[in-house]
This record gives C-alpha cells, sequence and structure tokens, in this order.
C-alpha cells in the first residue's frame, strides 16, 4: 500500500509535466540545439516556413519571413533555453536562431526591429544591420495555442512591445513575422535530420 501511495504523485508528476513539454510533428519532445523548421498549423493556402529575407529598405536578409508557398519549408532554426536543459518545456525563456546566418547579417539570432511605422517586426543580427530603425533584443517562449504552439516574445527591458508573434502582409507583399496582441501565428515544429560527418 505505501508503494502505491509513493508510486501515485510521481505518476501524477510524469502525466502533467507530458503535457507541459513541447513537442514536435513526430510527437517528439523539443530538443535545445536541434534544427527544426516552423510550419503553419494548417497547411496548403496558409502558406510555408520561415525564412531570412529582404523586406522594406534593407539590403540584407535581415528579416524574418514566411513563404506563401506551402511547399517552402523554410529555413532551419534552433532554440536555445537560457537554462540547461534536456528537453524544451512551454513557457520557458529561449533565443531563437536561424542555423545558417546569411551573409551580410552579424547573426541569425531573433531581435525585433520597429521597421514597420509603429509596428514590430522580427528580424535578424543586431542594430548594426537594422541601421535608422530602433532594435529591441529579448527572449522567446513557447506555448500552446489552438492545435499548435504559439511564440511570444519578452524584451529584455520592460515596455509595451512584448506579445505575441503573429503575421501580417505588408506593402510589398512581404508575409513577415510583427510583435502583437491580437491573433497569434500557430505553429508546428518539424525537426530536420542532419546526417553526420
Amino acid at each position: 500500500m505505501k508503494i502505491l501511495l509513493l508510486t501515485l504523485p510521481l505518476l501524477l508528476f510524469a502525466f502533467t509535466t507530458q503535457a507541459d513539454i513541447v513537442l514536435d510533428t513526430n510527437g517528439d519532445p523539443l530538443l535545445p540545439g536541434a534544427q527544426y523548421k516552423v510550419m503553419p498549423v494548417i497547411w496548403g493556402p496558409t502558406g510555408g516556413g520561415l525564412f531570412p529575407g529582404k523586406a522594406g529598405n534593407s539590403a540584407y536578409p535581415v528579416n524574418v519571413l514566411k513563404s506563401f508557398s506551402e511547399v517552402d519549408f523554410g529555413k532551419p532554426l534552433r532554440f536555445l533555453p537560457l537554462i540547461r536543459i534536456g528537453i524544451i518545456p512551454t513557457d520557458t525563456y529561449l533565443n531563437i536562431e536561424f542555423v545558417e546566418t546569411p551573409e551580410g547579417v552579424s547573426s541569425g539570432n531573433w531581435v525585433t526591429v520597429k521597421d514597420l511605422g509603429e509596428t514590430w517586426t522580427v528580424g535578424i543580427g543586431g542594430p548594426q544591420d537594422h541601421e535608422g530603425f530602433d532594435t529591441l533584443e529579448g527572449l522567446f517562449k513557447i506555448n500552446k495555442s489552438g492545435s499548435g504552439y504559439k511564440l511570444s516574445f519578452l524584451p529584455y527591458v520592460n515596455g509595451p512591445m512584448s506579445g505575441d508573434i503573429g503575421t501580417y502582409i505588408d506593402d510589398d507583399r512581404n508575409w513577415r513575422l510583427v510583435v502583437t496582441d491580437e491573433q497569434p501565428y500557430e505553429v508546428v515544429f518539424s525537426k530536420v535530420e542532419v546526417e553526420s560527418s
């Protein structure tokens, strides 16, 4: 009887914890440093994956864009938690970066940039990559949303720029990621199998 009473809380903890773990499209836990492509929850006319591209007057691909093509799965990303953990639970503070840094850009690390009027967009690199625009570094989180997940942004400094990551089509027909308090962009994570050399 004592063994049963001791085992029950451990089982309840395991089930509760399992519900809080971010899962990829195979049902496996999201792993820090592994490579993933971020895709929309709903396939088809909702477009494809994320990639670094040029928007506005940028000379280099410093903006995080969403493909209009559902067969374009985008570029691989890594999720890097602030604390050393083996899997990524929801609501964990993360850095997000593209695995490959585009030529002419200081890094593939995600930042937010005020380059679309009063709207903060998601870009990569640092202030030197977004001259003439305010940039804000911070951390991202992944949480459940509908049948998938949503990303949200929290700046290092307190301010009104925190919020969920949504999408917006700008005047040049670029499908951009933006910080919003409206409809979040619901996504899934598809693991990229990397061949060992």
